[in-house]
């Protein structure tokens, strides 16, 4: 009885799969009627024409120098200066406040050297737009005719 429940069950199993494998196939093109007029399509035509070009055409690959050459450069790169530089940096980061203090406004030393550099009297009012204008009454009288020009 077991045996036959196994075969019968193979059996159902079999009759499934080939009604679900015969709905992923597309139905064949029904009859289609012959056209009236056999008209030149150039576009038909360029592609027929296309995998002759693609004969004529050196093939894109990599030569075999070039993928030593590459490869002399790049491995090294990628496996030995990138990340050393990486964990250098990280390293110095982890180890010091001051670290990359240029890139973080508002840290104390580097509003320190900015007030250290601002009273040295060269540059003194760098931050002023106006130092070094030779006449301020005319540079403002343009920028009031330019915003009467540019007013909505």
């Amino acid at each position: 009885m077991a045996r036959n429940t196994g075969r019968l069950l193979a059996v159902a199993g079999a009759c499934v799969s080939l009604v679900l494998v015969g709905q992923c196939f597309v139905p064949g093109p029904q009859a289609v009627p012959a056209p009236d007029v056999v008209m030149f399509n150039p576009a038909i035509a360029a592609s027929a024409a296309l995998p002759v070009l693609t004969m004529l055409a050196e093939d894109a690959e990599a030569k075999y120098g070039d993928s030593r050459r590459w490869s002399a450069v790049l491995v090294p790169l990628t496996t030995l200066v990138i990340p050393a530089v990486a964990m250098g940096i990280f390293t110095i980061y982890v180890s010091s406040d001051d670290a990359f203090y240029q890139f973080r406004p508002g840290h104390p030393r580097g509003m320190r050297e900015e007030k250290e550099l601002y009273s040295n009297p060269l540059y003194a009012g760098r931050k002023n737009p106006m130092e070094g204008l030779v006449n301020k009454d005319d540079f403002e009288k343009g920028l009031d005719e330019a915003w009467e020009r540019a007013k909505p």
